[in-house]
């Protein structure tokens, strides 16, 4: 097997929705099941804007596409964009589905509108890019993951960034275990939620 790393194209954008849909979150999945919607919130945003920043890993002899890890360098700027940029497209998408209930509102305006806590904002200073990684069932633990870390970390590094940082679900045993094998350290920890990271440059 041949795996080609490549920065994305828009052309990916149906591959990776799937593959967001395929590895996301169950209980999010439960709440969002449409895929469309569901890439809305973890998907296109990076597809759309951040192409220069993310990367697809591509079996070649199959010439698929079976995982990406998206980033942007500046996490509090992203977040800004994302609500300018998304929150209408999101809210159509919902009405359009006729299929919506209170706490798909609740925790759709949640996550528009998340707040920054202290603690948090102090790690997005010091690690302010952010990533997110998923690939296929099927082609995990064969080190495509690595890959995928490298290739970003390098881009990183040749924009100057100091640092970056990931969320993952405290439910995510599969990917918690890889973030501490990839010797990620523990910035925060919540009952949901943990955050990894990894200083890049030091001044």
């Amino acid at each position: 097997m041949t795996i080609e790393i490549r920065k994305i194209e828009e052309t990916d954008k149906d591959s990776l929705i799937d593959i967001c849909f395929i590895t996301g979150d169950y209980f999010l999945k439960t709440i969002y099941p449409d895929p469309y919607l569901f890439s809305l919130f973890w998907c296109l945003y990076y597809v759309w804007y951040e192409t220069n920043n993310s990367f697809v890993a591509v079996d070649s002899e199959k010439n698929k596409i079976i995982g990406y890890i998206f980033s942007t360098l500046n996490t509090h700027y992203q977040e800004k964009n994302f609500k300018i940029a998304m929150r209408s497209k999101i809210r159509d998408r919902i009405k359009e589905l006729k299929r919506h209930s209170i706490k798909t509102w609740i925790v759709t305006w949640f996550i528009l509108n998340r707040p920054t806590t202290r603690k948090r904002k102090k790690i997005l200073n010091k690690y302010p890019a952010h990533l997110h990684i998923n690939i296929l069932p099927e082609y995990q633990r064969q080190g495509i993951g690595w890959k995928l870390m490298r290739t970003l970390e390098s881009h990183l590094k040749e924009n100057n960034i100091i640092g970056y940082h990931l969320e993952v679900s405290a439910n995510n045993n599969v990917g918690i275990n890889f973030y501490k094998k990839y010797d990620l350290n523990l910035l925060m920890k919540t009952s949901r939620n943990l955050i990894f990271g990894r200083k890049l440059l030091y001044f």
